[in-house]
């Protein structure tokens, strides 16, 4: 059901679940860019075990009996973190208040997300009940399609998906995440900061998520907080 780990999220410290990707069956929020350069679909499209998992995931995440079997796996296998939908996304009202419910019953869990399906006016209301949660650090998804949304909640932080040089996102956007092709580009000076393993900048061991923690570890203040300083030097 969930993993530990890969090779963005790190060792075993994060588990994700998944689910398919690049539908509007099943993420009902996706714009033109980020279908045009989704990195789900791309794994998908090569490592067809992967596809099967997701799938079956899919299905658990249908039965009446997904909560308790969600929360009973984040015991037996004492998870601290969790990011949820390292594939896919929220795709129905019903199905987000079922991650609402595990985080409820998992107070002593952290779990975070990046979602357009804030764009859904029907799934919405769940995704902002689970920002407010202290164990949650949830993310709106944004890029040059869907904007920045006008109405942010407090302690929602926004991510960009930036696809070239010329893609500037607005100065509300608390996290730049960059295409493949853009990675050992400078950061153009001003713009927010970027995702420290896709900012080009040379260091003697890879970022991962479970060491840089920015998107996990529920901030002091409820946004805009500054990316922890990752030193290039510093042997890891």
């Amino acid at each position: 059901m969930l993993t530990p780990g890969n090779l963005k999220l790190g060792g075993r410290r994060i588990w994700g679940f998944a689910l398919p990707s690049g539908a509007p069956d099943v993420c009902p929020g996706m714009s033109p860019t980020c279908s045009t350069h989704c990195y789900a679909v791309a794994v998908e499209r090569y490592r067809p075990a992967v596809v099967a998992k997701y799938r079956r995931n899919l299905r658990a995440s249908r039965r009446r009996d997904f909560v308790r079997r969600v929360v009973a796996f984040l015991i037996a296998h004492r998870v601290r973190v969790v990011r949820v939908h390292t594939a896919g996304d929220f795709l129905t009202a019903r199905y987000a208040r079922k991650w609402l419910a595990v985080m409820r019953r998992s107070p002593r869990v952290t779990f975070y997300f990046y979602t357009r399906s804030w764009r859904c006016t029907e799934i919405r209301p769940a995704i902002d009940r689970m920002s407010a949660l202290p164990n949650c650090v949830a993310w709106y998804s944004c890029d040059r399609d869907t904007g920045a949304p006008a109405n942010v909640p407090v302690g929602v932080r926004l991510a960009w998906l930036s696809v070239t040089d010329d893609d500037v996102p607005p100065a509300a956007v608390d996290l730049v995440f960059r295409v493949r092709a853009l990675r050992g580009h400078p950061v153009p000076p001003d713009s927010p900061p970027v995702c420290p393993a896709e900012d080009g900048v040379r260091r003697p061991r890879r970022v991962t998520c479970d060491v840089c923690g920015h998107c996990w570890r529920p901030a002091p203040e409820p946004h805009r907080t500054p990316l922890p300083v990752i030193d290039p030097s510093e042997p890891g």
